[in-house]
């Protein structure tokens, strides 16, 4: 989808050889994934949040950013204008005997970057691939699933369907809206989609970070490859929760929309557009934002944005200006938003946005790192010093004046590290460690950038775009952080599979099964899955009422009239048990070990002629099915 999508970009709206990719990818992302924000949050409000009402909404607006508003305006001219202009096109292409590929063909690079674009894809692939392939080789350690903050994420996710984005405790969800919005893209359940959430935030974290570099330093390859690896691979050098990498992190998603707001308010002329378009973009920009997390917009972006004003170049001086007066706009509007919501629930706005500027379910928990997290901090510290005075020295001495924005990264690393040894009840430590995590990369890519340059006779042919730089520095890079961290992590405490194999099954179940045509019996806990899928019936019930009902629903089975009259005797087509193995944690507190208990029910069942089988079965779980009514449940056998 994103190769067609970047192949009628470069076709229809921007044929520049510069708009490879990567830029495609940034700029689409930092343009309409924050009005995808804002969308699901209005249609929400005005409770008609439906997939096909968020796509015809952005397809709207994406026609009319194609178009332009003066061109919407003379909308009649702007088509006869544009119809003349491709008849002739297509009567001169079939006069010239053109092939009929070539009204396909894109406009060719420039022998200067002949190639690169290819290249800049591929690496693109690569990095993603490689973030995402390490998370997911994590996933043994993960503890986040099926736990009661993934359950509680899980409601949430859910109650968007409900058009529901605020409860009683008034939070501030929108990463979550997001992963409700990508499991509808995607088809995919919503318990998938959280699942698989952290691994794909991370993934484009990883790729941002390559982009940012390539921005603010001079070096194409091995500077961004190195801060994108870092954080993707680098587990011992950054604060990151091993035990919790699946998780949702709203400060990452925030981060998201974030480095590219940072890199475009200090070089707008990245972004090419008029005022009032660059005003509109940074301020959806910086309102998804609030409504994703509001630590990253009330407290990691003032700081920047003071440094910017010292760093942006003096003719993009009005530019940021205008940034700062989005971010102002952006901010009023967050704030008033939360404060209608606060004056509807009866809350107060204060507390609101203090229990907001901090994470109750986030944690910072770094056994794995090779140096305690202060020393480490502080090893970062001096590599930004020596870093900034070569960089004074190259802006004074050799009148490079491209290091500005770099200087700026810099110093606001050290602000923020400032700003977490504060005792403030307003800063989470734990929040502040997972934004130091992301800009410990940054760090990490200008100081290789600043040696580059440093021995630059030595480094030039390296510094460039080319595969032979490219594939030394993923390689080498790969095998330093699998060598030197295999003992580390090698420690690490694996966690239980049993919650994997659960929703394993869970995902077996719901493409397998058609909806509401049967129930799973599961502990109370686990309800949430069922949400808008089936019946749910927990452990209690289905060992003390569900004989009775059973025999009940046979003995009238063939007499309509009695179901007419009692509908709650009637029994799905079929119903999935869970049964548990070295697990009884898994039925719950109060239930104990009864798998000896359910083994008789099913006993029970199979004398009185009902079928049942094994429908799932691994190491700790297996699904048993009873069925009610043979051929009636599973969509293979109403399809066929």
């Amino acid at each position: 989808m994103l190769l067609v999508l970047f192949y009628m970009n470069r076709k229809l709206v921007n044929p520049s050889s510069s708009n490879n990719f990567l830029e495609f990818l940034v700029n689409q992302w930092f343009k309409y994934g924050s009005l995808i924000g804002i969308i699901v949050f209005v249609t929400v409000q005005l409770s008609i949040y439906t997939l096909i009402n968020c796509v015809i909404i952005l397809f709207a607006v994406i026609v009319i950013d194609y178009i332009g508003l003066r061109n919407l305006k003379r909308f009649r001219e702007y088509v006869d204008d544009s119809s003349r202009r491709n008849i002739y096109n297509a009567i001169k292409s079939i006069e010239l005997n053109r092939p009929i590929w070539s009204w396909f063909a894109i406009k060719r690079v420039t022998s200067e970057r002949k190639g690169s674009g290819w290249l800049v894809f591929v690496l693109v692939l690569v990095l993603a691939a490689i973030t995402f392939g390490s998370r997911y080789y994590f996933f043994k350690y993960d503890q986040y699933s099926l736990s009661g903050v993934w359950i509680a994420d899980l409601q949430k996710v859910i109650d968007f369907d409900s058009q529901i984005w605020f409860l009683n405790d008034t939070a501030v969800n929108g990463d979550l809206a997001f992963v409700n919005f990508y499991s509808k893209m995607a088809n995919v359940s919503p318990e998938i989609a959280l699942q698989s959430m952290g691994l794909l935030e991370s993934t484009m974290l990883s790729v941002l970070l390559f982009w940012v570099i390539r921005k603010i330093a001079p070096s194409n390859s091995i500077a961004p490859i190195a801060a994108s690896l870092s954080f993707a691979l680098a587990y011992t050098l950054m604060p990151t929760n091993i035990y919790f990498l699946l998780q949702n992190r709203p400060i990452f998603l925030a981060m998201g929309f974030g480095l590219p707001v940072m890199v475009f308010l200090l070089k707008p002329n990245l972004l090419k557009y008029r005022k009032i378009n660059y005003l509109f973009s940074i301020m959806a920009a910086f309102v998804t934002i609030g409504l994703v997390d509001l630590f990253t917009l009330y407290i990691l972006f003032p700081p920047f944005l003071l440094l910017g004003a010292l760093f942006t170049r003096r003719k993009s001086m009005r530019y940021y200006g205008v940034g700062v007066i989005g971010y102002l706009m952006a901010c009023a509007i967050v704030l008033a938003i939360y404060a209608l919501i606060c004056l509807y629930f009866g809350a107060d706005l204060g507390i609101f946005l203090h229990s907001n500027l901090l994470s109750v379910s986030s944690y910072t928990y770094i056994p794995q790192l090779l140096l305690p997290f202060e020393d480490l901090i502080v090893y970062y510290q001096l590599s930004t010093v020596v870093a900034l005075v070569l960089l004074l020295k190259f802006i004074f001495y050799n009148k490079d004046k491209y290091w500005g924005a770099a200087v700026a990264f810099l110093l606001y690393f050290n602000l923020l590290v400032l700003l977490s040894k504060f005792e403030n009840e307003w800063i989470d430590s734990d929040l502040m460690n997972q934004a130091l995590s992301v800009f410990m990369a940054v760090v990490i890519g200008i100081n290789i950038a600043v040696v580059i340059r440093l021995f630059s006779p030595l480094t030039y042919r390296f510094s460039k775009l080319n595969p032979i730089a490219v594939a030394a520095t993923v390689a080498g890079l790969l095998y330093l952080a699998v060598y030197y961290q295999k003992d580390t992590i090698s420690k690490l405490t694996a966690a239980d599979t049993t919650p994997k194999q659960v929703l394993d099954a869970y995902d077996k179940i719901s493409k397998t099964y058609y909806p509401f045509s049967y129930a799973v019996v599961n502990d109370y806990t686990a309800q949430t899955i069922s949400t808008n899928k089936h019946f749910f019936v927990n452990y209690a019930d289905f060992m003390h009422d569900y004989p009775a009902m059973d025999s009940i629903y046979f003995k009238n089975v063939h007499n309509p009239k009695f179901f007419k009259k009692h509908p709650e005797y009637v029994l799905p087509k079929s119903v999935l048990l869970f049964v548990f193995k070295g697990t009884p944690d898994m039925y719950g507190e109060e239930n104990g070990d009864i798998s000896p208990a359910l083994m008789k029910q099913m006993d029970l069942l199979k004398k009185r002629g009902r079928k049942v089988g094994v429908f799932y079965a691994n190491t700790n779980v297996k699904v048993y099915e009873i069925v009610n009514e043979a051929h009636q449940s599973k969509i293979p056998d109403l399809i066929f």
